[in-house]
């Protein structure tokens, strides 16, 4: 049975298309832009970027979804809908039925906090912190951090690869420096999965006379990354733009595509998605370490590795890997200090190398 032929009431998450006409109404108005001289609701969600938008899309799909399966006649839009204490426990319930974690059901709820007075939802709010409390005090941690190597380590993982690539003289070599540069890369510079498979050209790796810029505008927590690249990479970044790279778009494999201006080319000669990028970073690191290490433990391993490093300059960390603060009260201090934390973090990097 394909899923458009799924009945409404069988889904799992209602698409937009089949929410209330209210709701559609409420969503398109939250959704656009607005003037701040304008007033009444709107626009709430103008500025969220497409990710986020399409979570709370799938949040409040979710949620019709149990009510149409567990209380249809809350779907009524005749009087003001509410969200009482009972059909929130309904949800949970639901949501627990599913299969779904405490740590899903938290980002259920989390979505549901944001949406239920955009929906013009009378709202047991008092309920609602409880059910938030609740299911975050039941969270079990899923990235166990037992297997997180000091970034020394993965840095120097990095230039042993390239260093055994022989300049890559066929394949394998190609291969073998690529994935070098990408492992130290992310060790110095450790951005987001998604950054980094989105790491373009002259957009975010910029050529300067004295070595090249990494910039990110977009990033999950707003925050922007500037950083020049960390000294010790421009020589191998010269020789993969100048040799891998293209010998790595000529080739034509299965998956053959434009690679455009992507910075990171796959054996097949197309541009390196997210999971191939993971797929690497894991092969390699279990190779030399005995267990794979994700992109996202390359930033616990900095963030670890500088506050037992460098303690004085712990709280660069936030900076560091493009998170909002270390409190709220500090935002605007830190974000003045991406690149200081940026090159904190490298001349830590490089002290303990050259010592060892």
């Amino acid at each position: 049975m394909t899923r458009s032929a799924i009945a409404p009431h069988d889904r799992l998450c209602w698409p937009r298309t089949i929410w209330p006409i209210e709701d559609q109404n409420r969503w398109a108005l939250a959704c656009a832009p607005r003037s701040p001289f304008e007033d009444g609701p709107g626009g709430e969600l103008a500025k969220a970027s497409p990710s986020t938008l399409a979570k709370y899309e799938k949040g409040w799909g979710r949620w019709l979804a149990s009510q149409a399966q567990h209380e249809p006649e809350a779907l009524d839009r005749s009087a003001r809908p509410a969200a009482s204490k009972a059909q929130l426990q309904v949800y949970v319930d639901h949501l627990q039925a599913c299969g779904n974690s405490w740590g899903t059901i938290h980002n259920r709820l989390q979505e549901l906090a944001v949406m239920l007075p955009l929906m013009g939802y009378d709202i047991d709010q008092r309920a609602l912190d409880r059910f938030l409390a609740t299911s975050r005090s039941r969270v079990k941690p899923v990235r166990s951090k037992a297997h997180v190597r000091p970034a020394t380590e993965l840095v120097d993982l990095g230039f042993r690869l390239m260093a055994n690539a022989n300049g890559g003289s066929d394949l394998d070599d190609e291969i073998g420096f690529r994935d070098g540069l990408i492992i130290a890369f992310l060790a110095l510079h450790p951005v987001r999965r998604r950054n980094l498979a989105a790491f373009e050209l002259g957009i975010n790796l910029i050529r300067q006379s004295n070595g090249y810029m990494v910039m990110f505008e977009e990033t999950k927590t707003g925050v922007p990354y500037e950083a020049r690249l960390a000294d010790v990479l421009v020589e191998a970044m010269d020789a993969y733009l100048a040799k891998v790279r293209p010998a790595l778009m000529a080739r034509s494999g299965r998956w053959k595509a434009d690679v455009g201006a992507a910075v990171w080319v796959s054996a097949d000669g197309s541009p390196m998605t997210q999971e191939a990028l993971a797929g690497r970073i894991e092969s390699r690191t279990k190779e030399a370490f005995g267990a794979p290490i994700s992109p996202h433990r390359f930033r616990d391993a900095a963030a670890t590795y500088l506050s037992i490093a460098d303690p004085a300059r712990v709280r660069l960390a936030a900076p560091l890997l493009s998170h909002r603060s270390l409190s709220t009260t500090e935002k605007h201090y830190i974000q003045a200090e991406g690149l200081q934390a940026q090159q904190s973090y490298l001349e830590v990097i490089g002290r303990r190398r050259s010592r060892g």
